[in-house]
């Protein structure tokens, strides 16, 4: 166990790393492109790309608020988890901790701080009401902040430079957001019109590739919540071994 452990712990290390490296890599790549030669079938795969390894620094800082990025490493399991954080959308770890920690031990009640407490359950309110409570002031001023430095930085017109970021860097953060929530919040914790008293997250019945594709297995969420400490990668495993999962 003592083994398995500290394997599954530098493997969380491991991808952190490669994630955020893929990140760095990709953003510096991405801003250095003459934009007026990049064709549209070459645009979409780095926009979706860029993304993909934008959500991937939220599933960093997610693992480490529940200490699973390092564990028995609390000091370099909250560094991480906070720089992710900041670097995905200037977030305070924190805040959302605290948030999730809240979210955990009362999932889809009234105390549930991810969950729609509104007669308007539909999709688009429960998304902005999302937004609302996670970009402040703060984050939004550590945003902004980021891009215009970025588009001093990048050697292309002024022009050029504002599109270069809107695309490499505001639409990534717009699509990761949707994706985390569609996946990670509104599919799992919607109420089901059938069973308007149904308490307990679903999950998404597709392959470990797809669900991994689609959003590093948070669509995997009843196996997380049964499962806290189980880190991301591992999320499929579980999803094997328990029969529980199999009727989600």
């Amino acid at each position: 166990m003592v083994a398995e452990s500290d394997q599954q712990r530098d493997l969380g290390l491991v991808f952190a790393a490669v994630i955020t490296a893929i990140w760095l890599i990709s953003l510096v790549g991405c801003l250095s492109l003459n934009l007026d030669l990049l064709p549209i079938s070459a645009l979409i795969p780095l926009v979706l790309l860029r993304t993909f390894v934008q959500t991937g620094l939220f599933i960093i800082g997610h693992d480490a608020m529940h200490g699973t990025l390092s564990p028995n490493r609390s000091k370099l399991n909250n560094f991480i988890g906070t720089a992710s954080l900041i670097l995905y959308a200037g977030l305070s770890y924190q805040r959302c901790k605290s948030n999730h920690d809240l979210h955990h031990l009362k999932a889809e009640t009234e105390r549930d701080p991810d969950y729609l407490n509104h007669p308007d359950h539909s999709a688009l309110r429960w998304f902005w009401d999302f937004l609302r409570r996670y970009m402040s002031v703060r984050p939004l001023t550590i945003l902004i902040s980021c891009w215009l430095v970025l588009i001093t930085l990048i050697p292309s017109t002024g022009q050029q430079a504002i599109l270069s970021v809107t695309l490499f860097c505001t639409l990534p953060l717009i699509l990761s957001a949707l994706q985390l929530f569609f996946v990670g919040t509104w599919f799992p914790h919607h109420l089901n019109k059938n069973n308007p008293h149904r308490q307990t997250p679903r999950s998404l019945t597709v392959h470990p590739l797809l669900s991994f594709a689609a959003c590093y297995h948070f669509g995997y969420h009843r196996e997380h919540h049964l499962s806290p400490s189980t880190p991301w990668f591992d999320l499929p495993r579980l999803r094997q071994r328990s029969p529980l999962s199999q009727t989600a």
